[in-house]
């Protein structure tokens, strides 16, 4: 019960004994607030759930249906509900918490209604449950806004070509050592590093969130890229290990973006990576069929490399100032709604 107050978790105890008696070995337990008390029999309107659930820690007396319209109430006012029970009065609220949490020494009903049962009925084993997921949700966010860069920069650049007449500035082998050491080998280690942070935001908002300054950059550079060879007719084998080099460029730096914060691991891992890119350019360019430059095209792409950081910080400021006014207007309109509520 610490760790979760810790993580900013509240507990609330809601049960068909007397109220008092669960008052009482709440406070045994550790559970705060635990004197905080009601008999759910006061409860009738939708108006009492909703100050109740705000107001009180234990809930006694309460019926099967009732627990139900507990578990609802605290979901309706934006809380993230996890529900444990081993009785066949639990399973109405079990089957409408986010997580049903089930002890295996239970009735058969209650283990089928949860997504987890707890094999050796200890609660104990909760925080270690909490930090799977943890890991589990905030690694894969991490891995799959590496993936989506790549997919949201393929797809407006084919958009983009399709009424443009350019050239297509990439090769499929020099696609692959991008990808593998930007994307591949570096998410499949953050995907099994520990990660204990609290899971924020919805997964597919936070993944696009992280994945699009990245693919935005990449469409601008690689168009001004050939803008560039098409004004100073550079050969096009020079065009694709420039695109190479500037992808290579921005795939660190969405690396380095989404491993924050960076601790020695992730550092060494970034620092690996830039090393092996560097490796392949200078060492194995006969291998990726990377050409030499010359000293006007070297020039172009020292500029336009220097430009992708300013235009990665524009993206990621527009992008902030953005989710700003959204956040504005939706507290302006629940603002707006509530007062209407009220004069209804």
């Amino acid at each position: 019960f610490r760790y979760f107050a810790a993580q900013g978790g509240t507990v609330k105890v809601i049960s068909g004994d007397n109220p008092r008696t669960v008052s009482e070995v709440a406070g045994q337990a550790g559970i705060e607030r635990a004197a905080s008390w009601i008999d759910a029999g006061t409860l009738s309107t939708n108006e009492d759930y909703d100050k109740a659930v705000e107001k009180y820690t234990v809930f006694g007396r309460v019926t099967p249906e009732q627990k139900r319209k507990l578990i609802r109430t605290l979901q309706k006012k934006g809380h993230t509900v996890a529900m444990t029970g081993d009785g066949v009065n639990d399973v109405l609220a079990l089957k409408d918490a986010d997580c049903g949490i089930a002890m295996a020494s239970g009735s058969d009903a209650a283990c089928q209604a949860a997504q987890l049962v707890l094999l050796e009925n200890n609660f104990r084993t909760m925080p270690a449950v909490v930090a799977e997921g943890r890991r589990v949700i905030n690694n894969i966010e991490r891995a799959a806004s590496l993936f989506l860069v790549k997919n949201i920069f393929s797809f407006l650049l084919t958009f983009v070509l399709l009424f443009v007449n350019l050239p297509y500035p990439l090769v499929p082998l020099h696609l692959s050592m991008i990808s593998a050491l930007t994307i591949g080998f570096p998410s499949f280690v953050l995907a099994l590093e520990p990660n204990k942070n609290r899971v924020r935001g919805k997964f597919m908002r936070n993944v696009l969130r992280a994945a699009l300054p990245g693919g935005v950059t990449n469409l601008c550079i690689v168009l001004l890229l050939q803008a560039f060879v098409a004004v100073f007719d550079f050969p096009m084998e020079q065009l694709y290990t420039m695109t190479a080099v500037v992808l290579s460029f921005v795939g660190i730096l969405v690396l380095i973006q989404v491993s924050h914060p960076i601790d020695w691991k992730r550092g060494l891992l970034c620092g690996a990576m830039t090393v092996a890119i560097v490796f392949c350019f200078t060492v194995l360019h006969t291998v990726f069929d990377f050409v030499p430059l010359s000293t006007q095209s070297g020039l172009v792409l020292a500029v336009l490399l220097l430009l992708t950081i300013f235009i990665m910080l524009s993206v990621l400021r527009i992008q902030q100032s953005l989710r700003h006014v959204i956040r504005t207007i939706r507290v302006w309109w629940k603002k707006k709604r509530d007062s209407m509520d009220a004069i209804d």
